[in-house]
């Protein structure tokens, strides 16, 4: 009795695991479309038409979500191809060359150095002119360094204290000093590297600017001519007392703020200090020295 209870005991268990494979076999290959079109059967028996709204709604909002998320991705893949971390974070140039106006007020200043009938001469002090213009950036390498020039037209003012017996026909001991101002007018030709940094603020890029400048002479204008003691001493005027131009070093410093792929605002500082004697007398040394404030639309 015991064999026959074991073997009806083995023979039970084995029923039972080749009963229960059967099922899972079933149930793996059983494919989930059936249990979907099952659910859908049910679900639509139990809310009617507000199934396939509900339904309707779901996938559009998925599609939504879909397409929210693939913009993501696309967007964070173009940051990272603009900045991978280890390259500059600046927008690049979209043009090889960049042109923008120049708008620069200044403060003029010029030295004084006079020997035999121009001894005494000492310079007149600060005045206010300016200088406007086109300039052109022409990068040249690795978009942060790029020649540039441009066509601007600038003001100088040049000025003088001289004894008063200066021009006379005799020496008068203790006679006040008389004063003469000059308006010069200048085409100026910028010969010079600017080399930009990366980004110190968002869309703010800072640059620095070293090279030279070509000026030439167009004009020259006696103020106060009344009261002008080197007008006066020269025969009422007649005679140029400037030469006709000048080379002068420039070194400038700023910040360009970038309004959109192609706008962008400069501001900076620059000094011009003139290497050539402008002042046309043998015995007169004048040279010129100019600080601007440097203003810019590039487009």
């Amino acid at each position: 009795m015991k064999k026959v209870a074991g073997i009806s005991l083995i023979l039970t268990l084995l029923v039972a695991t080749t009963f229960g494979q059967s099922v899972s076999r079933q149930n793996i290959t059983r494919p989930r479309d059936s249990f979907s079109k099952e659910s859908d059967k049910r679900f639509r028996k139990i809310l009617g038409d507000q199934y396939d709204e509900r339904t309707q709604r779901s996938r559009s909002d998925n599609e939504e979500a879909y397409d929210e998320e693939r913009r993501r991705r696309r967007k964070r893949k173009q940051q990272s191809a603009e900045y991978d971390g280890t390259g500059p974070d600046y927008a690049r140039p979209n043009k090889l060359i960049e042109m923008s106006i120049r708008f620069a007020p200044s403060l003029n200043l010029n030295t004084a150095e006079g020997q035999g009938s121009y001894a005494g001469f000492l310079d007149n002090g600060i005045g206010a002119r300016m200088s406007v213009g086109p300039s052109l950036d022409y990068f040249f390498f690795k978009d942060r360094y790029a020649f540039s020039s441009g066509l601007w037209y600038t003001i100088k003012r040049s000025g003088f204290q001289m004894p008063g017996s200066f021009g006379e026909s005799r020496f008068t001991p203790g006679a006040p000093y008389k004063e003469s101002l000059y308006n010069l007018q200048y085409l100026q030709v910028p010969v010079s590297v600017k080399m930009f940094a990366n980004n110190i603020a968002p869309s703010i890029r800072l640059y620095v600017q070293t090279g030279g400048l070509l000026s030439l002479k167009v004009a020259e204008r006696a103020l106060q001519t009344e009261r002008n003691g080197l007008y006066q001493a020269e025969s009422g005027g007649d005679r140029r007392q400037y030469g006709f131009g000048d080379v002068e070093l420039l070194l400038g410093t700023g910040v360009q703020y970038k309004i959109n792929d192609t706008n962008a605002f400069n501001l900076g500082v620059s000094y011009q200090r003139g290497l050539f004697d402008v002042a046309r007398g043998s015995q007169l040394t004048s040279k010129n020295r100019v600080v601007s404030l440097d203003l810019g639309f590039k487009f």
